[in-house]
């Protein structure tokens, strides 16, 4: 059975990791089996990490965290970051990474934090940035979005999970079934079942 390494409430499923980045859907994801509740410091809005360390407390993992440019206020959004990494550490949670034209600036947020259970979902930089996020433990995602970026093929040749940032249902499993067809065909490698083994590994 397929897994999306990165998706949203919707029907429920036990074949995705489900994700958000607000607190106010907490009663949302508890249904799923792999959830994780996140926030990113939006427009001067400030989470509440008490409901970030509560849901770590009761088995959610982290995410979606991380820097996102559009937003703003970049100084409150890495202090935001960090604490919630601190958070997914001190329990041993996967931390689920959102960004937005702040790779660099993540990167070194990551490496300060020596947290290593890491999804960069949705990711489209380039290899080199890549390669680095994957030497400070994360596992990159790819939407069908990463094929549209310049770096796509050089980044088929990188340990990598697949995902559709989609909310879960017919259309999500229809995108991702036919995402790892072509990944497959164009990689020569099971995309399916590697996804499977990595996530289950990043989630056990």
């Amino acid at each position: 059975m397929a897994f999306d390494a990165h998706a949203h409430a919707g029907e429920f499923t036990e074949d995705a990791f489900v994700a958000s980045a607000s607190t106010d859907e907490y009663e949302t994801l508890l249904p799923f089996p792999h959830r994780a509740l996140g926030s990113i410091a939006e427009g001067g809005m400030q989470p509440d990490l008490c409901i970030l360390r509560k849901a770590a407390a009761e088995g959610f993992h982290i995410g979606e965290i991380g820097l996102d440019r559009r937003y703003g206020g970049m100084e409150e959004q890495k202090k935001i970051f960090a604490a919630a990494l601190s958070i997914a550490r001190e329990y041993g949670r996967a931390a689920v990474i959102h960004i937005v034209k702040e790779y660099h600036t993540a990167a070194e947020i990551l490496r300060t934090s020596g947290h290593r259970k890491i999804l960069i979902h949705g990711f489209t930089g380039s290899a080199e940035t890549a390669r680095e996020l994957i030497s400070l433990g994360a596992v990159i995602s790819l939407s069908p979005r990463a094929e549209r970026t310049k770096s796509f093929r050089s980044l088929l040749a990188l340990p990598f999970v697949t995902e559709t940032d989609m909310m879960t249902g017919e259309d999500q499993r229809r995108t991702l079934s036919e995402w790892n067809a072509r990944l497959s065909e164009m990689t020569g490698i099971d995309v399916e079942k590697r996804t499977v083994m990595i996530m289950q590994e990043l989630l056990g």
